[in-house]
C-alpha cells in the first residue's frame, strides 16, 4: 500500500472528495456524483485507521475538515455579497461541524473493537443534520439530501422520509461502493465479496430510484384550483428607500405589475420579502400607507387578498412584556421588536401577520447574542446585525375570508422541511414562499434556493407560489415540477392556477423521524465509546500498578 502512504496523497484524496461534492450540487451540478464523492475520504479514513498506532485521530479530523472546507467554499461563497464575516464564519464553522460525524466514526473504530466499517457514520451524520436545525448556528443549506433538488423525479419518496432519506441514500451507496473498491484493491481480483458489495450498491441505487419514478408517473393532483398572481418587482436591495415619494412609487409599481396578470378568479396577490418599504407598526396599521394602498387596490378585487413581505414592529409597554430580542424605544421606557414578516391584507380587514422564526445566523440573528455581544458589533459593521430580529409568531397559516388556507414561509425558512411540516399539520391547501435573493447578486445562491423549494413541495405534496424580489419567482406543483418561472432580475408578474391539497403525507405527520432515531442511536454509541475508553484506562492503570 505504498501508493497511499504519502501524506500528500491523503490531502489530495480529501480535496478530491470536496470537489466531487461541490460538482454534484444544484442547480447546475450533477447530483449522482454524490454517490461516489465520499469514497476518497473514506479511503483516507481506512488508511489512517490501519496506522492508528502511529497517527492520532486528530489527523483524520483535519483531513475531513479539509474536504468540507472545499465543499462549503465552492457552494456557498456567494454569502460574501451579504456579509463577509458571515461568509467566513459559515464556511469555517459549517465545514467543522460536517467533519465531526466522520471523526466520531473514526474515533469509535479506534475505541470499540466491535465497531466494523463505516456504518456508524450514517447514524452520526443523520444526527448532525437533525441537530443542526435546532440551534442558533443552524445552517442546513448543505444537508446531503438537498443534492437532488433539481431532479425531483428521483426523490418522490421524500413524502415519506424528507431530505434525511436522501442523505441516508447517498451515504449507504458510498459506503458499499467504497467497501467493494477497497476489497478489490486488497485482493487484486473480483472476489465473491467484492461482487456482492457491488451488487448491493447497485440495488440500493436502483430500488429507490425506480420507486420514485413509479410515484412520479402515478401521482395525480386532485382538481381544486386557486388562481394566484406573483409579483417580481426587481428592486435593488442595496438601494435605500428614502422619502414618501419613493415609498409610493415602489408600491404603485407592485400594484401595477399585479394588475397586468390579474384575472376574475384571482384569490391572492403575492409580493416578495421586504416589498413593503419602511415596515409596519402593528399597533397602528390602520394609518400605515402600505396597508391603505393595498386596501385601495383590493376595493377593485374584493375576492382577493395580498400577501406581502414587510418588516413589522411590535411595541411593548415595559421591560416585563419585552422579549430577549426587544430593543429600547428611545428613553420612553418602552421596548419594541423588529420582525421579518409576511403580512396578509384583505379589503378593510385587519392584517394577519406571520413572523419569520428561522433567522439567518449573522445576518438576521447574532447567535447567542448575550455571549457574543463584542462579535456582534463587528458583524454589524460589515453588513450583518449586531442584535437579533424577533423570532416569535402566533400564526403559522393565513386564512382568507373565503376559507382558503395558505402556509407562508419567509426566505431561508423554505430550506427547513421539518419546520414547514409543522405549518402543514394545520392543513393549509398551499404553500407561499416570499424571499429576497438579490442580496447574493447573480450567483449560484438564488438558483440553489429556488430548487430547494421543489423538495418542500414533494415532502408536503403542496403546490408552491414563490415570489422572489429579483428572481427566480416560480409556480411549483405537488410533484416538485416548476410549471412557470421568471428570469433573474426580470420585472414581471405571473399568474397560474395551483391545486390545493389538505392531506398530510407521512413525513408531515411524523417529521424527521430518521434524524430523531439516529440521535438516540448516536447517544448510545457515544455512551458505549466513553465507557469503553474508561474501562481501557482502568485496565492500563491496573497493569501499571
Amino acid at each position: 500500500m505504498k501508493k497511499f502512504s504519502s501524506r500528500y496523497s491523503f490531502l489530495l484524496l480529501s480535496l478530491l472528495a470536496g470537489l466531487l461534492l461541490a460538482a454534484s450540487w444544484p442547480a447546475r451540478g450533477f447530483p449522482f456524483l454524490a454517490f461516489i464523492a465520499f469514497i476518497p475520504l473514506l479511503w483516507v479514513e481506512e488508511e489512517l485507521f490501519e496506522r492508528r498506532n502511529s497517527s492520532r485521530s486528530l489527523l483524520f479530523f483535519l483531513h475531513a475538515w479539509g474536504t468540507f472546507l472545499v465543499f462549503n467554499l465552492l457552494t456557498t461563497w456567494w454569502i460574501l455579497h451579504a456579509t463577509v464575516p458571515g461568509m467566513i464564519a459559515a464556511v469555517l464553522l459549517n465545514s467543522l461541524f460536517m467533519a465531526v460525524p466522520f471523526w466520531l466514526m473514526h474515533l469509535g473504530r479506534r475505541i470499540v473493537p466491535a465497531v466494523k466499517g463505516a456504518v456508524p457514520l450514517v447514524v452520526f451524520w443523520l444526527t448532525f443534520e437533525h441537530l443542526h436545525t435546532k440551534w442558533e448556528l443552524s445552517w442546513s443549506w448543505l444537508d446531503m439530501g438537498n443534492v437532488f433538488a433539481a431532479y425531483p423525479a428521483w426523490v418522490q419518496w421524500y413524502e415519506l422520509t424528507g431530505v434525511a432519506g436522501g442523505s441516508l441514500w447517498v451515504l449507504l451507496v458510498n459506503i458499499l461502493l467504497f467497501s467493494a473498491l477497497r476489497r478489490l484493491y486488497l485482493a487484486g481480483s473480483m472476489t465473491k465479496r467484492v461482487k456482492w458489495n457491488a451488487v448491493l450498491a447497485l440495488m440500493l441505487f436502483i430500488v429507490p430510484a425506480t420507486a420514485s419514478l413509479y410515484i412520479w408517473y402515478g401521482y395525480q393532483e386532485e382538481h381544486d384550483p386557486v388562481n394566484i398572481v406573483i409579483v417580481q418587482p426587481s428592486e435593488d436591495p442595496y438601494e435605500e428607500v428614502t422619502g414618501q415619494a419613493q415609498i409610493s412609487q415602489r408600491l404603485s409599481k407592485i400594484v401595477s405589475l399585479a394588475d397586468e396578470s390579474v384575472t376574475g378568479n384571482t384569490k391572492f396577490f403575492i409580493a416578495p420579502e421586504g416589498a413593503s418599504p419602511r415596515g409596519i407598526w402593528t399597533h397602528e396599521h390602520e394609518i400605515h400607507y402600505t396597508v391603505h394602498r393595498l386596501w385601495d387596490h383590493l376595493s377593485n378585487h374584493p375576492q382577493a387578498a395580498w400577501i406581502i413581505g414587510s418588516f413589522t414592529y411590535q411595541m411593548y409597554k415595559d421591560y416585563g412584556e419585552a422579549t430577549r430580542s426587544a430593543r429600547p424605544f428611545g428613553d420612553t421606557g418602552q421596548y419594541y421588536d423588529v420582525f421579518n414578516s409576511a403580512v396578509m391584507v384583505e379589503h378593510n380587514k385587519d392584517p394577519q401577520y406571520y413572523n419569520k422564526t428561522k433567522l439567518v445566523p449573522g445576518i438576521e440573528r447574532m447567535p447567542y447574542f448575550h455571549l457574543l455581544r463584542p462579535v456582534g458589533r463587528l458583524v454589524d459593521r460589515f453588513g450583518g446585525i449586531a442584535g437579533s430580529l424577533g423570532a416569535r409568531s402566533d400564526t403559522r397559516v393565513f386564512e382568507s375570508s373565503e376559507g382558503i388556507k395558505v402556509a407562508p414561509a419567509v426566505c431561508y425558512e423554505s430550506v427547513y422541511g421539518e419546520f414547514l411540516a409543522g405549518h402543514i399539520r394545520e392543513r393549509p391547501g398551499l404553500l407561499v414562499v416570499i424571499t429576497n435573493d438579490g442580496w447574493w447578486k447573480e450567483t449560484p445562491g438564488h438558483r440553489q434556493h429556488v430548487q430547494y423549494a421543489r423538495l418542500r413541495a414533494i415532502e408536503s405534496r403542496r403546490s408552491i407560489a414563490r415570489s422572489a424580489s429579483t428572481g427566480i419567482s416560480a409556480f411549483i406543483d405537488q410533484k416538485g415540477r416548476i410549471i412557470k418561472q421568471s428570469s433573474w432580475w426580470e420585472t414581471t408578474s405571473m399568474s397560474a392556477d395551483l391545486n390545493q391539497n389538505h392531506k398530510l403525507t407521512f413525513f408531515t405527520r411524523s417529521g424527521n423521524y430518521l434524524g430523531k432515531t439516529a440521535t438516540f442511536l448516536s447517544f448510545l454509541l457515544i455512551l458505549n465509546m466513553v465507557s469503553q475508553r474508561l474501562i481501557r484506562r482502568r485496565q492500563l492503570t491496573g497493569k501499571t500498578n
